[in-house]
């Protein structure tokens, strides 16, 4: 008896260190496959015979759609969103990458035909994946460009990360990623600009946050600024946020004081309507869109706008929102039209040398099921008509 419990605790001991010895391996794997992508990034343009210049006093239309790496179909809830619904009800997302191929397939072709009826003239792109585990090694970027005839195009990474293990039950895996600008007109130059992210270990689980500068020259020889973003979701309080959108007031005040016409664009992780004056809602508890509600506000939500309607943002920029539906959901539950949280997170910053003729919420809608709203992402795209002053 004594022989067979010695060889138990030995065998034991051996596989105590066996697993220690992976997890440190994994752990030092995890650190020293991390870098940051390079600052200042100069760009490949990779053009498509886009007209020289963007002409003056034409209505112009530009798009925005996260397409959440083709994952989000209406039933599918991701593993880092949580909720409570107002009877205090905790909720908790499940997976870690798309439910099937199949799926990654049908939501990317959905969310291209969607841009591709609209037909504008500029088109942002977020959570675009080239090759990862969590969406079954499609392509996206590419399948967008061939969709695309005479676009002019960007992309930059923002995700480029080692093998993630987690969540255990449905594990991320390894990623490559980014954001895909497109357009109909010549990109004279596309510059990546890191963005601040947290210094702690979260870093190594989080995207490397960017934003796309991407020049274009205008028919009155001035230049157009359209700016590609995808902030930050998961920083507790926002902090990294705020040292997100300082960086960016700082471009926003030198191309005001170059008098540039400037579009910023993208998944800004804040509601961007409530409080908002140029929106006239009766925002019942601060909440807007509150037919579609039955949970609280999540954490991960910051508000753009103060309470008193101010902002952050550099004073010579209006903030546009599509108010007629919101554009993102929470992804801690399966979609059901009353159920869940939604805001409008996705929008534009436009400098006041341009006019805002309209902005809209494009409703998707998956046939199959019938549900108005996130047919192929937990985001449904904005898509704003502008004329350059």
């Amino acid at each position: 008896m004594n022989k067979n419990i010695k060889l138990f605790l030995k065998f034991l001991a051996f596989a105590l260190c066996a697993i220690l010895l992976f997890v440190l391996g994994f752990v030092s794997y995890i650190l020293l496959s991390y870098d940051r992508i390079e600052d200042n990034l100069i760009l490949e343009v990779e053009e498509d015979n886009g007209e020289e210049v963007v002409a003056i006093n034409q209505e112009l239309t530009i798009s925005t759609y996260n397409i959440g790496f083709g994952a989000y179909s209406q039933n599918f809830t991701f593993f880092m969103d949580s909720s409570e619904t107002v009877d205090g009800v905790l909720m908790q997302g499940y997976y870690g990458k798309a439910i099937s191929k199949e799926e990654v397939e049908k939501n990317t072709v959905g969310a291209i035909t969607v841009i591709r009826n609209l037909n504008p003239d500029f088109a942002l792109f977020q959570e675009v994946d080239l090759d990862s585990t969590r969406s079954y090694h499609i392509n996206q970027y590419q399948m967008i460009k061939a969709s695309f005839s005479n676009r002019n195009s960007s992309f930059a990474i923002n995700y480029d990360s080692a093998f993630l293990p987690y969540p255990f039950h449905d594990m991320i895996g390894k990623s490559l990623s980014g954001i895909a600008t497109l357009s109909k007109y010549d990109i004279q130059k596309a510059t990546r600009i890191s963005l601040p992210i947290a210094k702690d270990l979260s870093k190594f689980f989080d995207l490397d946050r960017c934003f796309v500068i991407n020049e274009y020259k205008t028919a009155n020889d001035n230049k157009l600024i359209i700016v590609n973003i995808h902030m930050s979701a998961y920083d507790e309080g926002g902090i990294i946020r705020k040292q997100q959108l300082d960086l960016l007031n700082r471009y926003l005040q030198e191309w005001h004081d170059l008098g540039y016409y400037v579009i910023v664009g993208g998944d800004f992780n804040h509601d961007l309507i409530t409080y908002n004056s140029l929106y006239n809602f009766d925002f019942e508890n601060n909440v807007a869109y509150k037919e579609f509600i039955n949970h609280k506000k999540p954490n991960w939500l910051q508000m753009f706008f103060n309470s008193d309607g101010s902002s952050v943002v550099n004073e010579n920029y209006r903030i546009i929102a599509s108010a007629n539906a919101p554009t993102s959901r929470d992804a801690s539950v399966e979609w059901e039209y009353g159920k869940g949280y939604v805001s409008t997170i996705d929008g534009f910053i436009v400098s006041s040398n341009i006019e805002v003729i309209n902005i809209e919420t494009i409703i998707t809608e998956n046939g199959n099921k019938g549900l108005n709203h996130f047919a192929y992402s937990d985001h449904d795209p904005a898509v704003m008509t502008f004329k350059l002053k």
